[in-house]
């Protein structure tokens, strides 16, 4: 599947495509909310790196010129680098992560893709409109991930929908046995992303140690006070 003769997200952007990736249609809920937001924010760097808007410097990310989009979630991510000082792709994957979730998750209820009910207990509901939609995204994934065509015959962007899906650990894409099964391809993928695949990887990494840091301190704490 060539997204030269076919787009699956219908001309979606690379982070909305993501979000609707990481949706459970079955049980209409958004799955893997704790790293959604660093997974869209790393989609908008790739995006803006596509498109010739964002490029590395020197391991930091440096805007090209004034280009826009004409997408807003991308222009105010761009606004936002080139108001900033250059930064290294990691902190920037880490940064305005929750207002990057937010952005796409109102742009996708705006255009009636998603329908969100917002729940004060549990867990917002989010029925995604067109489910054949996200079972294109999905195969499109599960193609890239498993298939025999070489990682370089693919764009950059369907080899980030995977690599980034793969990377944030999205159930609705691949299991732990297929993370474990197609470890080298992801890797290969996630280097065909560009530099915010394997930024995303490390934030990632990073987030996951500092968590078992905090559960470890709170554990010990708490045999230290029995």
């Amino acid at each position: 599947m060539d997204r030269k003769d076919k787009n699956p997200g219908d001309g979606r952007s690379l982070p909305a495509e993501l979000y609707l990736l990481a949706c459970d249609t079955e049980k209409e809920k958004l799955t893997k909310r704790e790293v959604i937001g660093s997974v869209l924010r790393a989609a908008v760097l790739v995006e803006l790196t596509d498109r010739g808007c964002i490029t590395d410097d020197d391991g930091k990310v440096r805007t090209v010129g004034d280009r826009r989009t004409g997408d807003p979630l991308l222009d105010e991510a761009l606004r936002g680098i080139a108001a900033d000082k250059p930064r290294k792709w990691k902190a920037l994957v880490q940064r305005e992560r929750k207002q990057t979730f937010q952005a796409v998750e109102r742009q996708l209820e705006k255009d009636r893709v998603v329908r969100i009910e917002r729940r004060t207990w549990l867990s917002d509901r989010v029925e995604v409109k067109d489910a054949a939609l996200v079972k294109r995204l999905h195969a499109e994934a599960v193609e890239t991930l498993t298939g025999g065509r070489p990682v370089g015959e693919f764009s950059t962007r369907q080899a980030a929908l995977t690599a980034l899906a793969a990377v944030g650990g999205f159930p609705t894409v691949t299991s732990g046995k297929d993370r474990r099964e197609h470890k080298k391809r992801i890797k290969e993928l996630t280097a065909r992303a560009g530099e915010a695949g394997p930024a995303l990887k490390k934030a990632l990494d990073e987030m996951q140690m500092t968590n078992a840091a905090i559960i470890g301190a709170v554990a010990s704490a708490g045999a230290s006070g029995q």
